[in-house]
């Protein structure tokens, strides 16, 4: 999965979800992809508090599990939010 952001001048964080067909290819795995990615963001929020995030699916995130996907996503938010602090 590929994570882009950019500040913002609210004082809440925005995501945007990119999930492509052509890489996760069942609607129900989508869909899954998106609702865990969204609640991961919501436990992760007061970190990202100023941040506009786009997420985009890549078709390896289709295969991993619950857990594995809320680990690399905590993992991420983490990276993410040191990467725009600069």
């Amino acid at each position: 999965m590929l994570l882009l952001c950019r500040k913002n001048h609210h004082n809440t964080a925005r995501l945007g979800l990119a999930v492509a067909k052509k890489q996760i290819k069942l609607a129900v795995a989508r869909n899954r992809f998106k609702r865990l990615t969204r609640e991961s963001f919501r436990q992760h929020m007061e970190l990202l508090k100023d941040l506009d995030i786009v997420v985009v699916a890549r078709a390896g995130a289709a295969t991993k599990t619950n857990q594995e996907l809320f680990e690399i996503l905590a993992k991420n938010w983490r990276l993410l939010r040191k990467k725009c602090e600069k």
